[in-house]
Order: structure tokens, then C-alpha cells, then sequence
């Protein structure tokens, strides 16, 4: 137990469908992987892999959704350059300079008027420069559909994992006064291979979510045809006939391109961590 916290480690794995339903010769043999791992704004620990990032809090694996949203978005604002002047080293600049002795006469024809008489007007020098990257997004939904009491409790089980783990934890001895930062998520695409998870080849699925953060978490459950509100299970045990899920994430830094074919955080830049899978 975290001294921080009274939330226990939990590395049982949640997975949707059940554990012994879903092998390699199903239709739908891709999945994904939810890891929420305690916070920490320490660098050395912020890889990609979730099993050196700490104390794991919920592993959940769930089918591949059809569609994935990633949005990039990266900033720029005008700003002047260098380039263009009187003195502009490029082979252009340096035959102006030579033709004009040394800018001696672009400067007098500019105070005498010759210039804007001409219709001359100074180039334009101003660029795109970078501001900035905003952090990555990333999108999940599902549909879940259970089949018995079994399936009902197991995707129960999910969504609550998801819900409680958006919010901070209290803390052990100032819950008056303190919270803990909710955990940080790394999520992963898997290619199963019988009850191997491979992440080798999955790259191309999720684009390598850098380590996120969990920003909503929109639960919406429903019955059975008709009116009734609960439609799976036995008396005492009863759940939605369908349970809609959508999880929205926002990666914790901003990306940077390795120049290695991949992404990387900031820390892991910054301590020469690896990228996750590897």
C-alpha cells in the first residue's frame, strides 16, 4: 500500500470479453490496454513502459475499437526572420550587396523617396515560427453488450475502474487538506496471439499514446427492448442490457519527434528513457 494513499496495487487483469472467451481465432484478436500507474513528476520514472512506472492501480483490456481518434495540433505565429536583409548571406543577398556597393544605394534612394516612388516596398520576412505543440488526444468508445450476470459484473467492473480513476485519491493522513493527482494511464494496442500480447506490430493501430492522463468518462447504460431498466441477471444481481462507453485522454507533456520514426515525451527526452514495448 502507498504510504501516500490507502489505494491498494491491483494488477489483475479486467479484460472484455472474459478471460477464456477471446483467443486468436475469434474475429476480433486485436485488442487495447488500459494501465493506470501511480503519478509522479519525476522524469527517470515517466517511460512509456507502465511496468517501470510503478505501482499499478488498474490494468483493463478491451477489443480494438473501429474507429480511433488522434488529434495532432501544433502551433505557429508570424514572426520576422533573419533572411532578406541588406547583408543576406544567400547567393541572391550577396550579388544585391556587390550591385548596390555594399547597400549603399538602396540606402540613398530609400531617404530620397526614389524607393517609394518606384513602387519598392521592404520583402516581406516574416515566417511561421513554432510556438508550440499542444498535447495529443486520444478518443475511445465501445459498446458493451453482456450475455449473462457473469459479463454484467465484468463490464461493471470496468466502467467503474475507468470513472473512480478520472478523479484524485484521497489522501491517507491530510484527507482534509490534500489529494493525490489522479494516475497516469499508458495505453497500448495488442495483437493476441492465443494468450500471448504482442505490441510489436501495433503501432500503426494507436499512433503510441504518450503517457495521458484521463480527462472524461462518459457511461451511458441501457435495457432491454421495452421499458425495463435492467434486463441481465437474477434477482439480486441485475445489469444494463448494453453499457455505451467513451474515454477521452490528454497525453501528460507535450511530443517530440526522436528522430527515430517515433514520438517521445519530453522526460523521456530529457532522460534518455526508451519508448514503451521496447
Amino acid at each position: 500500500m502507498n504510504p501516500r494513499h490507502p489505494q491498494q496495487s491491483d494488477t489483475a487483469v479486467l479484460r472484455w470479453p472474459r478471460s477464456g472467451t477471446w483467443t486468436s481465432k475469434d474475429n476480433m484478436p486485436f485488442g487495447i490496454r488500459f494501465q493506470a500507474v501511480e503519478y509522479s513528476n519525476k522524469q527517470s520514472i515517466r517511460e512509456n513502459n507502465p511496468d517501470r512506472a510503478g505501482g499499478t492501480y488498474a490494468k483493463i483490456v478491451l477489443p480494438l475499437p473501429k474507429n480511433e481518434n488522434v488529434n495532432n495540433e501544433i502551433g505557429y505565429s508570424e514572426g520576422k526572420t533573419e533572411t532578406g536583409g541588406l547583408f543576406d548571406p544567400s547567393s541572391a543577398g550577396m550579388g544585391q550587396l556587390f550591385s548596390t556597393g555594399l547597400g549603399i544605394t538602396t540606402l540613398f534612394k530609400d531617404i530620397t523617396g526614389m524607393s517609394a516612388f518606384a513602387g519598392q516596398r521592404p520583402m516581406d520576412k516574416r515566417d511561421q515560427i513554432f510556438k508550440g505543440a499542444n498535447f495529443r488526444t486520444h478518443s475511445y468508445s465501445w459498446k458493451l453488450i453482456p450475455k449473462n450476470a457473469e459479463d454484467g459484473e465484468l463490464i461493471s467492473k470496468i466502467v467503474t475502474k475507468f470513472q473512480n480513476f478520472a478523479y484524485p485519491m484521497v489522501s491517507t493522513n491530510q484527507q482534509a487538506s490534500r489529494v493525490i493527482h489522479p494516475p497516469i494511464w499508458h495505453i497500448r494496442a495488442l495483437n493476441f496471439m492465443g494468450d500471448r500480447e504482442d505490441t510489436n506490430a501495433m503501432r500503426i493501430w494507436d499512433m503510441e499514446p504518450l503517457p495521458s492522463v484521463l480527462t472524461s468518462v462518459k457511461i451511458t447504460t441501457a435495457g432491454a427492448a421495452g421499458d425495463a431498466a435492467y434486463a441481465v441477471g437474477n434477482k439480486g444481481k441485475q445489469y444494463p442490457a448494453a453499457t455505451e462507453l467513451t474515454v477521452n485522454y490528454v497525453e501528460l507533456e507535450p511530443a517530440i519527434n526522436s528522430g527515430n520514426g517515433y514520438l517521445q515525451s519530453r522526460s523521456q527526452i530529457k532522460g534518455n528513457a526508451r519508448r514503451g514495448g521496447d
